[in-house]
């Protein structure tokens, strides 16, 4: 079975969810069949994790569950991303002129030490770090070989670093400002008549956001309604770490009420989108069953409690549920109860939806050992 995975955005809240789908998958030891991870924000903040401290390599299922989760637990446990975020850029302001999220980029390499550039990536699974440009409104791709989009074109085997492509992905509006790309900086290319054409760069400058604009699920590049799924997987697995559309807006007090309003509306545009992506993803997995499955943030399951009680850990209750689902977007340093907390749903919630509707898919159900548990 080759597997697609989608992470969403949501912070260091989707972060930690996705961890957890990722420890039902290595507890199955299926790390080795995923063939594709697509991310957006929060999303490609885990998987740039996991490959960073696997040595720029997708970590076997054994190595993850024993090293590499409670490595980044230490890591989100006790540093604190966005104050230093913040921090640094009231320090030193001339290190703006490449955006607000260059500071992340490079606080990412410093606090949680993401390090390497896109060339570094592992060529299995192949890693899509999803953005938004905001010249062209369209889906900025970064991989292994290349990034771009189609109408601002490509810059193949791009020197740039995995910790600023992390951040452009992340760089929420409101809580972020955008990766700013100095074109001549790169050399351009367009694909024609078979082969790679240099071009003229279309803009100066390009402005990069959060790729949770466009698909805050991190989807499009793996599945096409008219399609299906894309050539490198048979069985897609997406991870809906979003939060619920809140029904005040963001900010606090002192935010200014246009810059509230605006918030907002960016708010409802993409909760919009991911509510039409995701019941058209749920059609199409009812339709064709064994071919994925759709996990969801604050999803209310029916767990075998007795498989639970005998690998050590028991099923999280309703209100368990919904503080993980209300947990806010941020960057900030998680406490240990909020790491373990999100951890275990993504968990459960893989588990109970694979073990329900896709056993058959899955060749071999997991076995009762007790995995990695951040209590």
């Amino acid at each position: 079975m080759k597997i697609a995975l989608a992470f969403s955005g949501g912070g260091v809240r989707a972060t930690v969810f996705h961890l957890g789908v990722l420890a039902r998958l290595a507890r199955q030891d299926l790390m080795g069949n995923v063939k594709v991870v697509s991310s957006v924000s929060g999303g490609s903040l885990a998987s740039g994790l996991v490959v960073s401290y696997a040595g720029n390599r997708w970590p076997s299922s054994s190595q993850y569950l024993h090293e590499i989760v409670p490595r980044i637990h230490e890591v989100l446990t006790k540093r604190n991303l966005q104050s230093m975020y913040t921090l640094k850029s009231l320090m030193f302001p001339w290190r703006l002129a490449s955006g607000r999220a260059a500071v992340l980029g490079d606080e990412l390499e410093n606090q949680w030490n993401i390090s390497g550039k896109l060339a570094d990536l592992p060529i299995s699974p192949r890693l899509i770090i999803n953005a938004t440009c905001y010249e062209t409104g369209k889906n900025w791709r970064f991989y292994r070989d290349s990034m771009g989009d189609y109408q601002t074109k490509y810059v193949i085997d791009p020197d740039f670093c995995l910790s600023h492509a992390l951040a452009a992905s992340a760089a929420v509006p409101g809580l972020i400002g955008p990766l700013i790309v100095k074109s001549r900086r790169f050399q351009w290319s367009e694909f024609r008549d078979g082969g790679w054409a240099e071009i003229d760069p279309k803009y100066k400058r390009l402005h990069l956001w959060d790729g949770g604009v466009y698909d805050n699920l991190g989807v499009e590049s793996l599945f096409k309604p008219s399609i299906g799924l894309c050539d490198d997987a048979d069985f897609l697995i997406v991870c809906d770490a979003s939060r619920p559309l809140a029904k005040q807006t963001r900010g606090t007090k002192w935010t200014p009420g246009y810059l509230k309003a605006s918030m907002r509306l960016v708010d409802v545009a993409t909760d919009q989108v991911r509510s039409l992506r995701a019941r058209m993803l749920v059609d199409h997995f009812k339709q064709n069953p064994g071919t994925g499955a759709y996990l969801r943030l604050g999803m209310k399951s029916k767990h075998d409690h007795r498989r639970r009680y005998a690998a050590g850990e028991a099923p999280m209750t309703e209100t368990d549920v919904q503080q993980a689902a209300q947990m806010e977007t941020t960057l900030r340093r998680m406490t240990h109860g909020e790491f373990s907390l999100l951890f275990r749903h993504g968990y459960q919630v893989a588990d109970a939806t694979l073990s329900t509707y896709c056993r058959d898919a899955l060749e071999r159900l997991p076995s009762d050992e007790v995995l990695f548990r951040a209590a």
